[in-house]
Formats: C-alpha cells, sequence, structure tokens
C-alpha cells in the first residue's frame, strides 16, 4: 500500500480490480451499528472508523463488506490491480449502484 497510506479518508476513496476483473472500491466510513469484519472475523465497534468495500461485478450487481482499516491494508488492497485514488464524491453509495445496474462495457456515460 506504499503510495496509498491513509487512504482512503474524507476526500478519497480507492478503486482496484479483482482478479475476476470485478471493480473494487475501498470507502472510509463510520459504523452505524455493529459489523464482522471478513477477513479476521472481529467485530467493529459501533462508532468505529473502519472501511466498507464494494464490488461491482463485471456481469452487473454489487456487493459491499465492512472491514477493518487494517485486515484491508494487509490483506484485500495488495490483492488488487490497477489501484488508484479517486475523489470520495465519486463512491457516494446511489453512484455505485448505479454502476452495479448495468454490465460492464454497457454502462451508461454522463
Amino acid at each position: 500500500m506504499a503510495g496509498f497510506d491513509g487512504l482512503p479518508d474524507k476526500r478519497w476513496s480507492l478503486r482496484g480490480t479483482t482478479e475476476e476483473g470485478d471493480e473494487a472500491w475501498v470507502i472510509r466510513a463510520i459504523s452505524r451499528k455493529l459489523y464482522r469484519c471478513p477477513s479476521c472475523h472481529g467485530d467493529i465497534e459501533i462508532g468505529s472508523e473502519h472501511v466498507v468495500v464494494q464490488y461491482i461485478f463485471r456481469l452487473g450487481g454489487t456487493e459491499h463488506h465492512h472491514w477493518h482499516r487494517r485486515c484491508a491494508e494487509e490483506g484485500l488492497i495488495g490483492e488488487l490491480s490497477q489501484v488508484q485514488r479517486v475523489p470520495a464524491s465519486e463512491s457516494s453509495p446511489s453512484r455505485l449502484q448505479d454502476r452495479g445496474r448495468y454490465p460492464s462495457g454497457r454502462r451508461r456515460h454522463r
């Protein structure tokens, strides 16, 4: 994660590609309820800072998971290719849901 230390933050999110060719967006979040990290299976307490990983599948559809920041840095981000920082405004839930409605290559351009 060398060039991305401290990201995501309030201004920037990260976008990368999984081995399967799906998009993975790593977004900063504050938990509103109790979540379980898929990496370490530990609790993410209410009110704690963590990251949400939103997957946008090539064939359409989305899925998200809540991760401890440390777990995402140590495991997930290193497995993604073509990781780049993007403005946090592009990673709003409504924008990502909209991207998942259309398979890649068939997305509407605005």
